[in-house]
């Protein structure tokens, strides 16, 4: 069975058209040289890229998925289903609600913590605690 892990964006990293690399046009159209300049992205989506490249490379059997922090649509119903089965409706929907904050880690559904507190070393070990048989 394949364990499926999502990292919820931090608020930092969920904005709307993604600089010019993907075709924001508010900086003037160059005509005979590129317009893109080198440009850094904030802290936290640095930590979110380094862990999601950490956990494709030692962990290849691993879905790993990143998800916007405002996709409840999905974050909600997922983390619900999962964690109804292990600790009740109660407790399951206060994980669910839990799941939706910007910057956690969910394995099968699972919250394991956030991804800024635990660093990508850290969340290569939860995600690989939980894979190992």
């Amino acid at each position: 069975m394949t364990t499926h892990v999502v990292l919820v964006r931090p608020w930092a990293d969920a904005q709307a058209g993604s600089g010019c690399c993907s075709g924001d046009t508010r900086e003037a159209i160059a005509l005979d040289a590129p317009v893109c300049r080198a440009h850094e992205s904030p802290a936290e989506a640095q930590v979110l890229g380094s862990t999601y490249r950490l956990l494709r490379e030692r962990l290849p059997d691993v879905d790993v998925q990143i998800v916007s922090v405002s996709n409840t649509a999905y974050l909600l119903p997922t983390t619900y289903r999962a964690a109804r089965r292990r600790v009740g409706r109660a407790r399951a929907l206060r994980e669910a609600s839990r799941a939706t904050t910007a910057g956690a880690v969910l394995v099968d559904g699972e919250l394991i913590g956030d991804i800024t507190d635990l660093g990508p070393d850290g969340v290569l070990v939860a995600v690989g605690n939980r894979v190992a048989p």
